[in-house]
């Protein structure tokens, strides 16, 4: 269930983002007609600090859940652009702090996926679902299941690509992803400060070496 919010008695948020922002913390349910597979059942939250959506997913031979996260939340925002997709849809993936680790990961015809699928919003018919093979390995789910997982993985990533807020979880995902890289660069800026002062310490010693040296190569004063 969605995390209770409580505000000031008599406080309007004027902030619309603000607004959308707390409206993260409830939970939001959803159906859609997957044809001959029956009714979809979704049941949506959002990580208010990521922009990450957890879907709870129900539907005949489907238990579990998935995590859609914007690929920007991944996306170096200081390099160049090389976003390849829109969305990951991860078959698991803890919240901060290691929340909800412990949620079930979706299972199609008792098979339960793994790994992520990197999705185009224009190509959502071309999701690929996978399994953890007996390697340590993903490996395409067979060809009944990876049916039905297209369909049901493909709803939820309709569902999220028309969500009234998804832009408010695209910009928590680009925040989030320069707080996470502002730290990131910030401790190598440190790192190559320290190299620096390092190296010009052994540049001033080396210098010392090289002119005491030369000092005493000069040829001696004739008495």
């Amino acid at each position: 269930m969605g995390s209770a919010r409580v505000d000031s008695p008599g406080t309007a948020i004027r902030d619309p983002y603000t607004a959308k922002v707390m409206a993260l913390h409830d939970d939001h349910y959803a159906a859609r007609d997957l044809g001959r597979y029956g009714q979809l059942k979704m049941r949506s939250l959002a990580d208010p600090t990521t922009g990450a959506v957890r879907y709870w997913l129900t539907a005949r031979h489907v238990r579990g859940s998935v995590v859609l996260v914007p690929a920007l939340l991944f996306a170096d925002p200081t390099g160049p652009p090389r976003q390849s997709c829109d969305l990951y849809v991860f078959a698991r993936l803890a919240g901060p702090n290691g929340a909800d680790r412990h949620e079930r990961p979706l299972t199609v015809n008792g098979v339960e996926l793994a790994g992520r699928n990197a999705v185009r919003l224009d190509q959502i018919g071309q999701i690929e679902a996978q399994r953890l093979g007996r390697t340590g390995t993903t490996q395409p789910l067979p060809p009944r299941s990876r049916a039905l997982a297209r369909a049901v993985l493909g709803a939820a990533a309709e569902h999220w690509a028309a969500r009234s807020d998804r832009a408010v979880l695209e910009s928590l995902a680009r925040r989030s992803t320069a707080a996470h890289f502002l730290s990131h660069y910030t401790e190598e800026l440190a790192q190559r400060e320290d190299a620096l002062r390092r190296a010009q310490q052994d540049l001033a010693d080396t210098r010392r070496r090289i002119d005491l040296l030369r000092e005493l190569t000069e040829p001696a004063p004739v008495p």
